[in-house]
């Protein structure tokens, strides 16, 4: 869904223009191949080139196929920048490329399915189409590839669905290796590829059929202007900054210049739209490190991280000059630097309030005495199984409950029978940086019967939560006694000894310990045990390193500072 919505965001983008409208056409009378023969004003040049193949063949036959079909004009084209005047003058092998790069077999696309990027399925030459949105004298036109706009489309026959081009679609020919070595805009990047080795590895066979198990592999390629601006005038500059001082990069994941490098490479075949349907991808640098990415309005942000409270800008992606296809793989140019942050495992206390669905409804967000209506599965960082809703609280200030920032996410009840009931909620944590930590989950005791078993990235922590409605302090011990019993204060909440007191209330539990395997997102998990049929209020949750005192900070005030 969100992919859909950016490319709706891309077309009204275009301010003053007029969308075009395919209405679906229908000749389930013909399949491809008679609907190409019927039609020689238009279509007589590429049934020449199918029958040339002998594709004619299997194209009139049942099947599920998507075509891009270009017209006689296109192919006309096509042949003078080729030198040709006749199809007769092309080698057999190469036109039946070209059919390949102009059909997706087992898959029929419509426009509607059409996004700012990448079709679902390749081709039959294996390499993937690109679709996008264009202003063509005040009207939006799909095109496909950056080569061709799409004339008629949707047409709909007995075996597929038939688009019209006014161009001739061509295949990357190069290897991403040999994109960059070609382009004198990427000199500085193109010595460390090969200095390092990377460009051996980026430079696979492009035949498939001499190398069918050949890997993809995704590129982020600073061109030489990103490096003048942040003063690395040549390669020699590049290398200084980031290797190993006597170390030699060539194949070597010791040196710092071959961890740049690979720290550029994603060993997967994603265009931007795939960049964005994760938050974040694996690099080949030798620790796995990861590249973050965002959306932010239109333009796409790589490791812009929040880590510690401290905000990383990231680079961004130079939009018009990525989706690049390769033989193995695509490209994107950046318009800064990425490169690998070294950090000690980091302290992350996580409001779980904090949600982006709660933070834009400023009148209520962090308002003392007010609520936001309940919301479905799934949230932008939260989604549950299997009904229900989780809703936000901002305490009065007035109260005498005690939560930091004094708000707290809402849960209507916890049940161990999913049936209409919320009974599994997963979280995407914040940025957590990689090493060891222990959890603490922090809550306020209720009436709830029932309690949970949490986990990290599907992994089950050694402790559970028995019964929500525990009482596991009398509200007097100190804080070494409280977390010999697995849990402590964390709010500025006094103690008290009265039946109703708030310290022994609202506590930090201790889940257990989790090894951070890399800095990223991650997921948090609580499953039901039994049933919690009243409703839960659910605070933060802390990762603090295994080494760290775990009683520090000791307070999270309600008015958001943090007390030591």
């Amino acid at each position: 869904m969100l992919l859909l919505l950016f490319c709706s965001a891309a077309v009204i983008y275009l301010t003053g223009c007029k969308k075009q409208v395919y209405p679906p056409l229908t000749d389930t009378e013909f399949n491809i191949t008679g609907y190409i023969e019927n039609d020689p004003a238009d279509f007589s040049l590429f049934d020449q080139i199918l029958q040339k193949t002998g594709y004619d063949g299997f194209l009139q036959a049942y099947g599920e196929y998507t075509i891009f079909v270009p017209n006689n004009s296109a192919v006309n084209l096509y042949m003078k920048s080729k030198g040709k005047t006749s199809i007769d003058q092309f080698n057999v092998d190469s036109l039946k490329n070209l059919v390949k790069y102009h059909l997706i077999q087992n898959d029929t696309i419509t426009t509607d399915l059409f996004i700012d990027g990448k079709l679902r399925t390749p081709t039959l030459l294996n390499q993937y189409l690109t679709t996008g949105v264009v202003n063509v004298n005040g009207t939006s036109s799909y095109i496909v590839n950056g080569q061709a706009l799409i004339l008629h489309s949707n047409i709909s026959l007995g075996n597929g669905i038939l688009h019209v081009i006014d161009h001739v679609l061509q295949p990357a020919t190069s290897t991403l290796a040999q994109l960059i070595d070609l382009n004198s805009k990427y000199t500085i990047f193109d010595q460390a590829l090969k200095e390092t080795g990377f460009y051996d590895t980026l430079n696979v066979a492009a035949n498939v059929a001499a190398n069918p198990n050949r890997a993809y592999f995704t590129l982020f390629a600073e061109p030489d202007s990103v490096y003048e601006s942040i003063g690395i005038p040549n390669f020699a500059a590049l290398q200084t900054k980031y290797s190993t001082p006597g170390s030699n990069p060539l194949h070597n994941p010791n040196d710092g210049l071959y961890d740049y490098v690979a720290y550029h490479i994603l060993a997967e075949d994603s265009y931007l739209t795939d960049i964005l349907s994760k938050p974040s991808h694996v690099t080949l640098s030798p620790g796995q490190d990861v590249i973050s990415d965002v959306l932010q309005n239109t333009t796409i942000q790589l490791d812009y991280d929040l880590i510690n409270g401290v905000q990383y800008p990231g680079a961004s992606v130079d939009r018009p000059h990525s989706n690049i296809p390769a033989t193995n793989g695509v490209m994107h140019s950046l318009l800064g630097d990425i490169f690998i942050k070294v950090f000690p495992p980091t302290e992350v206390d996580w409001d779980l309030a904090d949600q982006p669905e709660f933070r834009k409804q400023t009148s209520i967000f962090r308002q003392a005495g007010k609520s936001a209506v309940g919301i479905a599965s799934p949230m932008t960082n939260i989604s549950w199984v299997s009904g229900g809703s989780i809703s936000y609280t901002c305490e009065p200030a007035n109260n005498g409950t005690y939560f930091w920032w004094n708000d707290v996410l809402v849960l209507p009840e916890l049940r161990s029978t999913p049936t209409g009931h919320i009974s599994d909620v997963v979280f995407t944590t914040p940025v957590i940086v990689k090493g060891k930590y222990k959890v603490w989950f922090e809550y306020q005791r209720t009436s709830a019967t029932g309690g949970g078993q949490f986990y990290f990235d599907g992994n089950p922590l050694q402790n559970v939560i028995p019964q929500f409605s525990v009482i596991y302090s009398n509200g007097t011990d100190s804080g070494p006694v409280l977390e010999s019993k697995g849990i402590k204060r964390y709010t500025e909440a006094p103690p008290s000894t009265t039946s109703n007191n708030v310290y022994s209330n609202t506590f930090g539990f201790y889940l257990g310990v989790v090894n951070v395997l890399t800095t990223d997102h991650h997921k948090f998990e609580v499953v039901a045990i039994g049933t919690s049929n009243s409703a839960l209020t659910w605070d933060m949750v802390q990762f603090l390193p295994i080494d760290q005192n775990q009683e520090e900070p000791r307070y999270f005030n309600r008015d958001g500072t943090i007390g030591y």
